[in-house]
C-alpha cells in the first residue's frame, strides 16, 4: 500500500518563518518607536506641569537683563602713542581703540569702569543702551585697584544699577556678567560664583600693589568685558570684571590676546569700589585704611609645616610700626591673623583689602594665633595714602594720629600738601 506524505503543514510552518523574519525588523521598529513616542509624551506632559517652573527661572532671567542693561555704557578708548621719531616729524599718532565696558554709578553722569581702561587716554567715547554717543571726562583713576570713574557732565536720563552694599556674597551664588566681549556690545553671561579672596591674579596682570580681594567666576569674560559689573540674582552689583586666567596667563581682558575666556575670571568686590569711587569722585587721593604692619602669608610656599603650633592659613605680622595703629591696638610680632572683620583671612592681600576699605577710627576685631591659642584683638584702624616720602621714592605714607580722626579731618590735613606729593 502506497504511503502519502502531506507537505501543506511544513509548507505553512516555512511560510510563516520567511514571513516573520521579512517582518520582524519593521516590527521590532514599531515597537522602538511606539516606545520614543510615549517617553516623548511623557516628558512633554512633565514639561508642561513644570512650565510654570521652567518660566519662572527664565523670566527672572530676563528681569536681571531688563534691570541691568540701561544701565551698562559701551566704552572706546583712543590711547595716546609715542612722538613720531621721523626726521622732522613730532605729529602725533592715534593709538589703537580699545573696548571695553562701565555702568552708571549715580544720576549725575559719573560712570565706574577699570583703571586699566582709560590709562592713557587720549579719548574715551561711551555709548549708551539706548544708542547716544558722548565724550567722556576721566575724573580719577586707582592702579592699585583697577578702579576708575569717568563723567559726561551733559548726560541726563540715566538709569544707574542697584549695589548689593553690605551684602554677603558666597561660593555657588547665581551671577550675571556684562560687557562688550570683542566689541559685541551690551552682552550677558551667566555663571556661578566659583571663590572667594582671590589675590592670585593681582601681580600677573600688572597691579601695583596687592589691595585685592577678587571675586572668581566661571560667567564667561573675554576681550571688552573689562568694567562691565558682575551682578547677583536680583540684578545688584557685586562686583566688576577685572581680568581673566586662561592656561597661558592671567591678563587684563582686554590687553592680550590670549586672554579669553577659560571659565576663570575674576570681579572687584563692591566694598572695595564703593570705597574708592566715592574718594575719586571728590578728589584724586585715594585715602587706605592702616594698621602701620609688615605682613607675610602663613605657611609661606617654602615652610609647608609653618612656624608655630597654628595649623592653617593667615597672614603673619613680620614687624609692627612703633606708636602705629596696629602697635595701639595690641597686635605683635610674630601673631598669625586668621580672621578678619568676621570672614577668613586667606592671606595677606585679603587682609590688606579689608583693612584698606575702612575709613579712619574705624574698629575692626581680628582672631589671632599667639602663644598657641587663638585670641581676639579690636583693631582701631588709621589711614595713609601714596605719596613721596624723605628718600623721593613713592611710598605708602601714614597719617600721624589719623586713628583718632574723621575723614573730613583727614583730608583737611591732605590740603597743605604739594599737588605732586599727592597724587596717587
Amino acid at each position: 500500500m502506497r504511503r502519502f506524505v502531506s507537505y501543506g503543514p511544513a509548507l505553512v510552518v516555512f511560510v510563516t518563518v520567511l514571513l516573520v523574519l521579512a517582518l520582524a525588523p519593521a516590527a521590532v521598529k514599531q515597537v522602538q518607536l511606539a516606545g520614543m513616542s510615549a517617553t516623548v509624551m511623557q516628558a512633554q506632559a512633565r514639561l508642561d506641569q513644570q512650565a510654570s517652573l521652567l518660566e519662572q527661572l527664565n523670566q527672572a532671567t530676563r528681569d536681571v537683563a531688563d534691570a541691568v542693561l540701561p544701565g551698562i555704557v559701551h566704552i572706546q578708548v583712543r590711547a595716546q602713542v609715542a612722538q613720531s621719531q621721523e626726521e622732522g616729524g613730532g605729529r602725533r599718532f592715534s593709538g589703537p581703540r580699545a573696548s571695553a565696558a562701565g555702568w552708571f554709578y549715580n544720576t549725575d553722569g559719573f560712570i565706574v569702569t577699570n583703571s586699566h581702561v582709560v590709562a592713557d587716554a587720549e579719548m574715551v567715547r561711551v555709548e549708551t543702551y539706548d544708542g547716544r554717543v558722548r565724550e567722556a571726562q576721566v575724573v580719577g583713576s586707582d592702579p592699585r585697584t583697577d578702579i576708575a570713574v569717568i563723567r559726561v557732565p551733559d548726560l541726563t536720563n540715566t538709569l544707574p544699577l542697584r549695589r548689593a552694599t553690605g551684602q554677603a556674597v558666597f561660593v555657588g551664588d547665581r551671577v550675571f556678567a556684562f560687557g562688550s566681549p570683542f566689541g559685541i556690545k551690551f552682552s550677558m553671561s551667566q555663571g556661578i560664583v566659583s571663590g572667594l579672596g582671590r589675590s592670585e591674579a593681582a601681580s600677573l596682570v600688572g597691579m601695583r600693589s596687592g589691595y585685592t580681594n577678587f571675586i572668581q567666576t566661571d560667567a564667561a569674560m573675554n576681550p571688552g568685558n573689562s568694567g562691565g559689573p558682575l551682578v547677583d540674582a536680583r540684578g545688584r552689583v557685586i562686583g566688576m570684571s577685572t581680568a581673566i586666567a586662561n592656561n597661558v596667563e592671567y591678563s587684563f581682558n582686554d590687553r592680550s590676546p590670549q586672554g579669553q575666556s577659560a571659565g576663570i575670571g575674576f570681579a572687584i568686590p563692591i566694598e572695595t569700589i564703593e570705597s574708592v569711587v566715592s574718594q575719586l569722585m571728590e578728589s584724586n587721593v585715594v585715602i587706605r585704611g592702616h594698621l602701620g604692619i609688615a605682613l607675610r602669608d602663613y605657611p609661606s610656599p617654602f615652610d609647608v609645616r609653618g612656624e608655630s603650633s597654628y595649623e592653617g592659613v593667615g597672614a603673619m605680622v613680620r614687624e609692627v610700626r612703633p606708636n602705629g595703629p596696629a602697635a595701639k591696638s595690641g597686635l605683635q610680632a610674630g601673631d598669625i591673623i586668621i580672621e578678619v572683620a568676621g570672614q577668613p583671612c586667606l592671606n595677606q592681600d585679603v587682609l590688606r583689602s579689608v583693612v584698606s576699605i575702612r575709613g579712619p577710627a574705624t574698629v575692626i576685631p581680628m582672631k589671632v594665633w599667639r602663644g598657641g591659642e587663638p585670641l581676639t584683638i579690636r583693631a582701631t584702624i588709621g589711614s595713609a595714602y601714596f605719596g613721596t616720602n624723605e628718600r623721593g621714592e613713592e611710598d605708602l605714607i601714614y597719617i600721624e594720629g589719623s586713628e583718632g580722626m574723621t575723614m573730613a579731618q583727614v583730608r583737611e590735613k591732605l590740603k597743605g600738601l604739594s599737588a605732586t606729593k599727592r597724587l596717587d
